[in-house]
Order: C-alpha cells, then structure tokens, then sequence
C-alpha cells in the first residue's frame, strides 16, 4: 500500500495509524515512535511535584509501550523498563501486569526517560494506605443474609480470596481445625521473625471475610467461614505502602490464579485518584485481574462526599461503601457514616456499586500490632473471654463484599466476574427505610449488599457495556489480544476508515483503544501464557526498600 492511497483511505490519521510498508522493520534497537510525538506520557501530577521541586528524587512507575507488529511477552517488557530505570537511577522491581517498573528517579531524569521512544508513560508512584475507620458486638452476617446461605449448607468452601493487605496472622479462626490461609507473599518491608501481620489490618479484614469463630465458640464469624484466604501483603506495619506494590501484588495474583484457586481478590486499601481511570496504573492493574476471571473487591474510602479511592474509581470492579448497621439486623435502620466515600470518579461510574456494613465491625485481633496499641480501647471480649477487636471503615465493608462473593462462586462457579457484579448489584436490598431512603442512591449505590438473594438468582447474560479500558492495561494485553478479530465500535471515527486496519498496519495508542469494542474480544479462550509471567523472579528480597517512607497519618475515624 503507498503514501498516496494511505492519505486517500486515511484522509486524517494516516500517520498516526499506520506503519508504512516502506517504514525499518521494528525491532529493539528501532523502536516505533509515538503517535503522539517522541514523549512519553508524564502524570500531570508528577509533572507538578517535579516542577515544585526539580531535585528532589520522586518514586515513579514507568510504562512500557507496545510495539507493533511484533509483540513483546509482558514480562520481557517489564525487564526492559527496569533496565531503563537503572540506567536512570534507582531501580524497583519490575511490573509486568502493567508492561513496566518501578523505581525512584530525579526530575532530569524523568524527564530524560520520558524521551526514550519505548516508553509510553510515566507515573508517580503514590502511596497507598488501608481504608478504615472504628465499635459494637457483630450484626453484619445476618444484615446480610449470610446466615440464610449458612442455613443452607454454603460457606464459601473451595473459593480461595486474596488479601492484599498488611498480612494475616495465623490465627485460630484461620488455621483450625485446618489452615486455610494457603500461601503468603510479602511485597513490603521485610517481616520480623515469626511475625505475619504487624499492622493488624490485614487480619481484621480477613476474619471479616472468611473466620470461622473457633477461638469465641462461634460468636465472631465472619461471611465465608469456610472459604480460603491467601496473604499478599503490600502494606507495612504502619499500613503505608506504593502502588507499585499494590500492582506487583495483583500481578503475584494473576499469575498464581490457577494455583491456589483465586477467584477474589479483596482491596481494602486506596490511593488518592489524582487522575481519571484511564491513566491510573492501578486500575489497569485490576482491570488485567477482572479480564482474568478474577472479581476484584475495592473499597471506596473513607474522604466522604466527591471523594472515591483508587483503585475503586475504576468502572469494571466493584466498589464497596459503608453502613452503620446500628448493631441490629435489620436494613431498615441503617444509616451510612458521612466518612464514607462516594461520587463519580471522571469517565467512570457513579461510585460505590454497592454498600455493606462497615461501622464497628468486630474481627480477628493481632496482639501487639500497630493498631492493636494504637486503639487499646477497641479490644472486645467474647464470652469465653477470647479477645477481638473492633474497627470501622469501607476496609470492613470490602471485607464484607468480599465474603458475599465467596459464597456466590461457591454456589456458581462458572460466573465471570461482570455476572457476580450484576448479580450482587441487582439483587441488593433498600435499607434506612425508617429514614425514607430511596434506592439506587449516588452515596450507596444500588444498596445494601444480599449474599441469600444473589446465591438464588438466577445466573444473568450481561449485555456488554462499552468499558474502555485504561491505558496501561490494553499495553500489557497487546501480546494477549495479538491476531484476534478486531472490532471497532465507529467504522469512521476520527475520519479513519477502520475496516483497512489489521493487526500488521496499526499503532497500539488510545486512538484505537478509544475506538476498540473491548467486550467484542473472548477473554476466556485468549492465551494468557504470552505474557510470559512465569519467568518472572517473585523474590520479595529483591524489592527496593528505601520507598516504604510514608507516615502513619493517625487514628482512623469512628
């Protein structure tokens, strides 16, 4: 095909479209240039924070791009990335799932990266922290209706949820009569001996999900008491962490899906959304779980009105908010904390999905963790005298959720995860009704969360819903999606004719993620294995501790 008959078909993208057949094969040493120009995309907030400060060495994630027509495995791109950090400055670890790394750089340097024509973008590499606030004997099984699925023989047996979280301890309500925590992985700072969860987060959340209530005789049970729990830990002691841990964790996840029999993946944890899903690594991160077959369970935070964690922006996962359940069964006097987040995150959905009890939730306590000093006051006896402890935010409410879906695939193991989410959505109940609350609500969704109800529905056929996906993770899926059917949603958007475009002509941008019809793509029949994420080292010694610096930020609110 010539320039001349491109420019006829292409009257206004040609360029940015096509690699002409008169164009150097592409290969390592000749990269595609940018459709966009030579730069790479920086984050508009790292921009800031290196103008602020042009000397000050700032975490980062960078991303690489996918180069057509040869597609690269995920895993050799992320190689590459850490290379180039290295060759900048201070190198992480490298983050396949995205086609990137992590590292800490200084603005010239970043900047120097930014002009290197493999690279696609560069992010600030934020922190994370758990989301939770903190009271009352437990209520939230039966608000529920998890009681009801007990009633009937279900408990999530079988179903192997991981936390990505501060750790979990192996507490009695995890390990007996068998242990159910079926492997850990520390993404974190490295772990005192004999000690799994020094934060305590991670082990409240995970008895909120699946504890089984054998240290109180059953007084304390969590919604899947007999699912499994697998421990990737992300969080340091003081619940401070990066996003690259957070992604490294999900892409540890992925990769061992099969293994262990991962099918939830509960993240009660957040980062400030400074940026739209689109071009949030996290997102793209979960996004490449939920694509998987793995449902992803997000909390929405604890900033209140307007505010909304990532990576609970993202439209594909479901994202939890919180309820006061008043220490009663019942919806109808429910009320929902003003610290719980809500509001609609740009180019997204409105958020949360769903709500579920989140207000002083009784759980597993980790004798002498950070909170477990912190909030003394929150220790609460059984009446065998066992103690456990009491907290509050959208953390417990993701717990919750969590716990829900564990018994949903227990009972339905062939739902992906766009069917549990409608399932759980259409099937949640109103709540607050003595205070005339009427459903579906910007600050709780379509309502309270129902495990009876969505254990008895019938499975739905989910009619597409036209999600982009984000940047990073439609790089990381070009070795994936490589020679499968393109289908685009506007045969002329942008002044293209996309009927002339295959999989030998395009550049892999956003101009044809923008216009991919993503849900057109058969995502349980691709083959995973080209990512190639089993050459991937998962040593947790090789990770660069010298970023684990955020500071606690104090008690979490009640």
């Amino acid at each position: 095909m010539t320039s001349a008959l491109l420019g006829n078909v292409f009257p206004t993208a040609a360029a940015a479209l096509l690699v002409l057949s008169v164009s150097p094969v592409v290969t390592a040493e000749t990269p595609l240039l940018n459709s966009r120009g030579s730069s790479a995309h920086i984050a508009p907030d790292l921009q800031r924070r290196m103008q602020s400060n042009p000397t000050r060495q700032v975490p980062v994630i960078v991303q690489m791009k996918a180069l057509p027509p040869v597609p690269r495995t995920t895993s050799q791109a992320a190689q590459t990335a850490l290379g180039l950090v290295r060759q900048h400055g201070q190198g992480g670890k490298a983050l396949g799932i995205i086609q990137g790394a992590s590292g800490v750089l200084a603005p010239s340097e970043i900047d120097a990266l930014a002009h290197d024509p493999r690279v696609a973008a560069i992010y600030e590499d934020h922190p994370v922290r758990w989301s939770d606030t903190t009271n009352l004997v437990t209520a939230y099984p039966a608000e529920v209706n998890a009681t009801d699925v007990w009633a009937a023989g279900g408990s999530g047996q079988g179903v192997t949820v991981a936390v990505l979280d501060s750790g979990i301890a192996q507490d009695p309500d995890l390990s007996q009569p068998t242990n159910r925590i079926v492997a850990a992985v520390n993404f974190a700072d490295p772990l005192p001996l004999g000690v799994q969860d020094p934060g305590g987060h991670g082990t409240h959340v995970a008895g909120i999900i699946g504890g089984n209530g054998t240290s109180s005789n059953r007084q304390y049970v969590g919604i899947a008491p007999r699912a499994n729990l697998l421990d990737v830990r992300v969080l340091d002691s003081q619940g401070s962490g990066r996003a690259s841990s957070v992604i490294a964790g999900l892409q540890w996840i992925v990769a061992h899906k099969d293994v262990y029999g991962i099918r939830v993946v509960n993240v009660s944890i957040g980062a400030p959304a400074t940026t739209d899903f689109v071009h949030d690594p996290i997102a793209a991160a979960v996004e490449v779980a939920w694509l998987r077959g793995i449902v992803v369970v997000s909390s929405a935070g604890n900033g209140g009105f307007g505010v909304v964690d990532s990576p609970g922006i993202d439209p594909h996962v479901i994202t939890v908010g919180a309820l006061d359940d008043q220490g009663t069964p019942s919806p109808s006097d429910d009320i929902q904390p003003a610290w719980t987040g809500w509001g609609i995150p740009i180019g997204s959905d409105a958020k949360p999905d769903v709500v579920a009890p989140g207000r002083r939730i009784v759980s597993l306590r980790v004798p002498g963790s950070t909170l477990d000093k912190l909030l003394p006051d929150r220790v609460v006896a059984a009446s065998n005298g066992a103690t456990y402890f009491r907290l509050s935010g959208t953390s417990m409410s993701t717990g919750v959720m969590s716990g829900v879906v564990a018994l949903l695939l227990e009972a339905h193991p062939g739902l992906t995860p766009d069917q549990v989410k409608a399932m759980v959505s259409r099937t949640a109940r109103p709540f607050g009704q003595q205070f005339g609350l009427l459903l579906p609500n910007p600050t709780a969704g379509m309502g309270i969360v129902d495990a009876h109800a969505a254990v008895g529905s019938a499975s739905p056929i989910v009619a597409p819903r036209g999600l982009r996906l984000a940047d990073a993770a439609a790089q990381a899926l070009y070795p994936v999606l490589y020679g499968q059917p393109l289908n685009w949603k506007d045969p002329s958007y942008a002044g293209v004719d996309w009927s002339q475009l295959n999989w030998s002509n395009l550049i892999w941008d956003n101009l044809v993620w923008d216009n991919l019809n993503w849900d057109a793509f058969n995502w349980n029949n691709l083959i995973w294995d080209s990512l190639g994420w089993n050459n991937l080292i998962w040593d947790s010694a090789t990770l660069n501790n010298l970023i684990w610096d955020v500071p606690s930020t104090g008690p979490p609110p009640d």
